[in-house]
């Protein structure tokens, strides 16, 4: 796809030249004479995409008579004016402005039409590992903001009383740690972080590195230097917060709509979802709930009105559609949980051999997620991390073996820190449950910066503003929304290419 360069509006008036976006340089051309009218002619936007509008205004003086090319209306117009306009390619107009003696003036503006989208990536696809922490992963990785053992923090005390710190973990299989809202915000302690191991045992205090690796199922061995590596290739966030303090779908509904509805914990099992009665029941939480369904905008729903693809894919979804519910769970699929989406053919079940078809077909969407079950996932308690990173890496070598590699991007992101430490507090936002802890995120892609980690605040909703500026659909329209919006950075710095955030 082209790489297109926006600018606000281009000006042209009488005398002198007006250099646009592109370099370009024009003039109006008067006739000489006392009598000469003069023109200026403005269009605002001067960048659109197909199906948009632009305003044209003109002002003029001397002028007797006022004509435009192409024709923007069917009648006489008047010397000072406007006129609506919507292109479907690059379109020059140039107005003409003649006076009482015949004498005539040119004013130009251009209206340039890029194309949707707005970037080289055509195609986007989310990974939503699970349950680890930026220290946990890349605490030791050169260069990052990782693990210090300057701060007060690194040293904690426990529940017995003994002092604990950051040691390598040899136990490649975990069990799973607290991870609840409350949990999370006694860890954070007010921004000092230093209420781990008191909360989620010793050794929610240690951490990987390239030299762990586990076995996977199929008794092949995988270790964090292949997500290392990746990060090594492509590009590495240090500073990407989970948007909630809280556990899923908490982070997952702020990725698709910048909003968790009503209420300060956004736990709870998605009510339209056939496997939600089973988890409940199943939830050794007595706080669990089952959410009611929502019923404001989603991503996809901005998606499905313009025309744009996407699915949300989910390992073992298919036990959802018949009610076996297998290693499914229902609080990590976001469109579960609005009634536009539930169970719509945006959801669908995943599995690898079905999507290296999808993506040799030609027909893949434009926006995927993938949600890989448990046991992929990386999630304590579920598998030896081995067989998540041997998923993973399986997933993105089939995307850069198909011939849509060249126009995508894979964002890998872990979507909670899981109880794992992390030395930086993260910042509070107004109005919202987060930011929670920080994640590993990495973005692989032709597009992205090689070898680099970027330092600029993100979270889930960075995502959402990349997907809605790439194409082109906007903030969300309810204020609340578009306020959550407006908080978050976005992936910009992790790509080669011209980004920007929604309009």
């Amino acid at each position: 796809m082209k790489e297109y360069s926006w600018c606000l509006a281009g000006v042209l008036l009488l005398t002198g030249s007006f250099t646009g976006c592109g370099g370009g340089t024009s003039t109006s051309s008067p006739t000489s004479g006392p009598t000469a009218p003069t023109a200026s002619l403005q269009a605002t936007p001067a960048q659109l995409v197909p199906g948009q509008s632009a305003s044209l205004t003109w002002t003029t003086s001397k002028a007797t008579s006022v004509t435009i090319t192409p024709t923007v209306s069917s009648g006489n117009l008047p010397i000072s004016g406007s006129a609506t306009v919507a292109p479907s390619t690059t379109t020059k107009y140039v107005l003409t402005a003649t006076g009482s003696a015949g004498a005539s003036t040119t004013a130009t503006a251009t209206v340039t039409v890029g194309t949707i989208p707005l970037s080289p990536i055509a195609h986007l696809i989310v990974v939503v590992m699970q349950n680890n922490s930026f220290d946990h992963l890349f605490g030791t990785f050169p260069i990052a903001n990782g693990l210090n053992s300057n701060l007060a923090s690194y040293n904690q005390v426990d529940s017995g009383g003994a002092t604990v710190h950051p040691v390598l973990l040899n136990d490649l299989a975990p069990a799973d740690l607290n991870h609840t809202q409350a949990s999370y915000t006694a860890a954070y302690d007010s921004g000092k972080m230093d209420k781990y191991a008191f909360e989620n045992g010793d050794i929610s205090m240690n951490y990987l590195d390239n030299s762990s690796v586990g076995t996977a199922v199929d008794g092949t061995q995988h270790g964090v230097q292949t997500l290392w590596s990746y990060a090594q290739q492509y590009a590495l966030a240090d500073n990407f917060y989970a948007s909630a303090m809280a556990s899923e779908p908490g982070n997952v509904l702020y990725m698709t709509s910048a909003s968790v509805g009503t209420g300060t914990d956004a736990f709870g099992y998605p009510q339209l979802d056939a496997c939600t009665t089973a988890a409940k029941k199943k939830d050794p939480n007595p706080y669990a709930t089952i959410d009611p369904p929502l019923t404001y905008q989603n991503v996809g729903d901005q998606m499905t009105t313009n025309n744009i693809s996407w699915t949300w894919y989910h390992e073992n979804f298919n036990t959802e559609r018949d009610a076996t519910c297998v290693d499914y769970v229902p609080q990590e699929n976001p469109f579960q949980y609005f009634t536009t989406t539930a169970n719509s053919s945006h959801v669908q079940n995943f599995s690898m051999t079905d999507f290296s078809t999808t993506l040799s077909s030609g027909s893949a969407p434009a926006v995927m997620w993938i949600q890989p079950a448990p046991e992929n996932s990386m999630h304590p308690g579920a598998a030896n991390i081995g067989n998540g990173i041997e998923w993973l890496d399986n997933l993105i070598q089939t995307v850069k073996a198909s011939s849509v590699w060249s126009s995508t991007a894979v964002v890998v992101l872990w979507d909670e820190s899981g109880g794992w430490y992390d030395h930086v507090a993260p910042p509070q936002l107004k109005n919202t449950i987060g930011l929670g802890a920080r994640v590993p995120v990495l973005l692989i892609s032709a597009s992205a910066k090689t070898n680099y980690i970027s330092h600029q605040q993100m979270d889930f909703v960075s995502i959402l503003r990349f997907i809605q500026w790439n194409w082109n659909l906007g903030q969300f329209s309810d204020p609340g929304q578009a306020a959550r919006e407006q908080q978050s950075g976005d992936l910009c710095d992790l790509l080669n290419v011209t980004c920007s955030g929604p309009q």
